[in-house]
């Protein structure tokens, strides 16, 4: 059976959320004891079907909660973003070093991409145009137009050159952070289970304040735990998708494993 056809990750993240399912049942006991006295009561059921009803009420309810952190969590990172957004746009030749001018790293997007790629052209930087143009003003006076116009087109077409280079490399980042297809069996696992572990962390702290009987340090100590690494991913992640210089090796190694064949170009603005 090749696993590798099915949808690990969903089968396992929504397995997996019968464990904030089971949580909240049993907050739930907590703030209402005996509440399940009156079902598991019940002569009509067997244990089986008893046991059949608790299990589909926890997957239920767990993925409810999930789905809605993880559209909160999403939420946010969106209102984060969209802030951050707002800032003043710095064309990519402005940085004077960026990991699109890596030499390894185009070394194998043209050996993944072929004649897609732009030209690699070192670009021009400021000071470097400063002393070119003002030696134009020791040429004699009939030959500087040209040779200023010659200065001008080159900083035009090395900064068009890493522009789309600056482009290229944004979109294998935003790839090599979103490619799930990397994990692996273990992966889906591992998150499959961390999440829903900090969801049900996330809830149980939530409950605290209203269920006296939750607040108790072995049930609020890990809860917190649970919290703060779901705090540290996000936060990482955050900052990953921020900085481009997080996922160069990570680039260098998915391009140089990966088929191009299914490629798909990210827009590509040509100046």
């Amino acid at each position: 059976m090749d696993l590798s056809k099915y949808p690990l990750e969903k089968f396992f993240f929504f397995v997996a959320g019968i464990i904030p399912g089971f949580v909240a049942l049993l907050i739930f006991e907590f703030a209402a004891p005996g509440s399940f006295g009156w079902f598991f009561s019940l002569g009509f059921l067997g244990y089986k079907s008893k046991l059949g009803i608790i299990l589909l009420t926890a997957f239920i309810i767990g993925n409810s909660l999930t789905t809605f952190l993880s559209g909160l969590l999403g939420a946010i990172g969106g209102a984060i973003g969209a802030r951050l957004a707002r800032e003043p746009y710095q064309p990519p030749h402005n940085q004077q070093i960026a990991p699109w001018r890596d030499a390894r790293w185009r070394i194998v997007l043209r050996s993944r991409l072929g004649d897609q790629v732009p030209h690699d052209t070192i670009l021009l930087a400021e000071e470097t145009f400063n002393l070119k143009r003002e030696a134009v003003n020791f040429m004699p006076e009939a030959d500087r137009p040209a040779a200023l116009f010659n200065l001008n087109h080159e900083r035009i077409q090395t900064q068009s050159d890493d522009l789309q280079w600056s482009q290229w490399y944004d979109h294998y980042h935003q790839r090599v952070l979103t490619d799930r297809n990397r994990w692996g069996i273990q992966g889906y696992v591992q998150h499959g289970l961390a999440f829903n572990l900090e969801t049900a962390a996330t809830y149980t702290l939530f409950s605290a304040p209203f269920v006296p009987a939750v607040r108790h340090w072995w049930c609020i100590l890990p809860a917190f735990m649970w919290f703060l690494i779901l705090i540290a991913q996000e936060y990482t992640a955050m900052r990953k998708f921020r900085d481009p210089w997080a996922t160069l090796t990570d680039q260098i190694v998915y391009l140089s494993e990966n088929d191009s064949s299914a490629e798909v170009s990210p827009k590509i603005s040509k100046q």
